[in-house]
């Protein structure tokens, strides 16, 4: 409830409050506009199995210093970027990803320092190497 003091006591000004943002969970409708966002960055580790989970954070990192497989922790309507470094030292394995580029469905041949992009649809994984550096 909204309330607000009157000078001698506290005042019920709504009984229910709508059309406000909860400070956690919900679903907000309608255009939204933002002066600026900070996204959360997470660094995955070095090896191993790593999670591509945007509840760690929507950018990520990973410095491959051995064999890395990704898995897929996406839900649908989730997106994260990564910026993958030596990956071309590595093995990098993917999970089952529907790969978007102008040759069709096909994994990108990664260098030292590569961005790429993960979304999901449904249940399809997509991934797109967006660039490289390096």
């Amino acid at each position: 409830a909204l309330v607000a003091w009157n000078g001698t006591d506290f005042v019920n000004i709504t009984p229910a409050v709508s059309g406000y943002l909860a400070t956690t969970g919900g679903t907000m409708t309608g255009n939204l506009t933002l002066a600026a966002y900070t996204e959360t960055v997470y660094t995955l580790g070095t090896s191993g199995s790593l999670a591509l989970n945007p509840a760690n954070g929507t950018t990520q990192s990973c410095a491959a210093a051995s064999t890395v497989t990704f898995t897929d922790s996406l839900s649908s309507g989730q997106s994260i970027s990564l910026l993958l470094t030596n990956g071309s030292s590595y093995t990098i394995n993917w999970p089952t990803i529907t790969w978007v580029t102008s040759a069709g469905n096909t994994a990108p041949t990664l260098s030292a320092s590569n961005t790429l992009v993960f979304w999901k649809i449904s249940t399809t994984l997509y991934g797109a190497l967006v660039g490289k550096s390096a």
